[in-house]
């Protein structure tokens, strides 16, 4: 009997130790929904200082050209790490993607162009050696 006890206590670590050591984190820049709002944004009647508010985030970016215009960057994405930590050595995978809509902006504060790209959509992975 004292053997199934001592068998049952070693069991009991070596699950408690697998399970402790499962990461699974999350970062997020902004709401993938900027470029479902950039669709409002309509070029030669939408200005510059109305753009925080129609896309819900202020500019992660703003590059000054030449010629006086702008170009206004509203980046987006998602980062999942998902892993395994076994005391002394730890193996984890991390899937991101991220994009940004970029607004020209002209000298007078009237938006020329707005780009989209959609992001991806990421799933969680349980294994951190996969594809």
């Amino acid at each position: 009997m004292k053997q199934w006890k001592v068998f049952g206590v070693a069991l009991l670590g070596v699950v408690l130790a697998f399970a402790n050591g499962c990461i699974w984190t999350r970062a997020k820049v902004n709401d993938a929904a900027v470029c479902e709002r950039a669709k409002a944004i309509v070029p030669g009647k939408t200005r510059a200082e109305q753009l925080p508010t129609v896309l819900g985030v202020v500019p992660s970016a703003v590059i000054p050209l030449k010629d006086g215009r702008q170009v206004l960057v509203f980046a987006y994405g998602d980062a999942k790490t998902e892993g395994v930590s076994l005391i002394v050595v730890t193996f984890t995978k991390t899937n991101s993607a991220f994009s940004a809509v970029y607004v020209l902006v002209n000298a007078q504060g009237v938006v020329e162009r707005v780009q989209t790209a959609p992001q991806q959509e990421l799933a969680w992975e349980t294994w951190p050696f996969g594809a």
